[in-house]
């Protein structure tokens, strides 16, 4: 795996094995990696490594401070037509104009994981717009497990967030692209509180925040460079899972590790406008998961596929 960053101490906290550095020009760089260089960094000269170990993914682009959503910078590049490596990752320390679900914003702090992934299927997948969402979900979960002292700990909420005792410490995105029955690409977003706990408004969707450092005893474990690497085995082996027609086993751990299941809920459009009716809210108890993702309530025979959610206390 190529390495590249505009930051050597950066580098050197997430990439821990000792590696050699070089200064390049970013001009150097070939076509593909040059044109997503300049849409990351703000500097012409890279540092460059490559971790030889790393056999899945081929690329990691490491930035300090981004001046711009990675997730946003990757989709308006392949919209625009220009080409991105297969396998590679982004991640910001922090940034400016991160967001989540509908543009709310995202507060980044620096020591968190605030990653982007590309991918390039070119096959076929069957679900693969639910697929890569809970390809996401589980990869974080996972990624959580890890760590001693919060394994078991951390669940889904409905539909893109992970929390730990009611705390929210990740959401997470997953956009794809298809050309006929292909996927001709995907692009995850993450971001997960790992060692800053963001100070945000309390809302009846996100009443809380927290982080896994604030949250666990053991800072090696939850420390931002544990929780990238174990994040990046993850995600690629789930990938590789979700290639090979394994998406009812992903869809299996998200049901089996879901916060809403058997849990009174209200469901809000989303975005919620003035011409909304009361009509339009739903609640009632969640009895099942779809295989699509989408929510059978109690006595409703509808399910619900789209809205924003709220817990409420039994």
């Amino acid at each position: 795996m190529k390495i590249f960053s505009d930051n050597h101490s950066f580098a050197c906290k997430i990439v821990t094995s000792q590696q050699e550095w070089k200064v390049i020009d970013r001009c150097s760089l070939e076509p593909d990696k040059k044109s997503l260089a300049g849409n990351l960094f703000r500097t012409d000269n890279l540092f460059e490594s490559e971790l030889k170990s790393e056999k899945f993914w081929e690329n990691l682009f490491l930035v300090k401070n981004a001046e711009k959503s990675q997730y946003d910078l990757i989709i308006e590049q392949v919209r625009a037509g220009e080409d991105i490596p297969d396998k590679t990752l982004c991640l910001a320390d922090s940034g400016r104009k991160f967001h989540g679900q509908r543009n709310r914003d995202w507060v980044s702090l620096a020591g968190n994981i605030h990653l982007s992934v590309f991918l390039k299927p070119d096959k076929p997948i069957k679900q693969f717009a639910p697929g890569f969402n809970i390809l996401t979900a589980v990869s974080v979960l996972q990624t959580i497990d890890s760590i001693d002292d919060l394994k078991g700990k951390a669940k889904i909420k409905w539909v893109n967030d992970i929390l730990i005792d009611n705390f929210k410490v990740c959401g997470f995105l997953a956009h794809t692209l298809s050309e006929g029955n292909k996927v001709s690409g995907a692009v995850l977003g993450i971001g997960l509180n790992v060692e800053s706990s963001p100070d945000v408004e309390p809302t009846p969707f996100v009443p809380q925040s927290s982080s896994l450092m604030k949250l666990s005893k053991n800072h090696t474990q939850a420390g931002q460079s544990f929780v990238f690497h174990r994040l990046t085995v993850n995600l690629a082996r789930n990938y590789r899972l979700l290639l090979n027609d394994g998406y009812f086993k992903l869809l299996e751990i998200y049901r089996r590790r879901s916060i809403i299941i058997g849990r009174r809920v209200v469901i809000m459009p989303d975005p919620i406008r003035p011409e909304d009716r009361q009509d339009d809210i739903i609640e009632g108890r969640v009895v099942s998961i779809g295989d699509n993702l989408e929510l059978f309530l109690e006595g409703r025979e509808k399910p619900v596929t789209k809205g924003r959610l709220i817990l409420k206390s039994d």
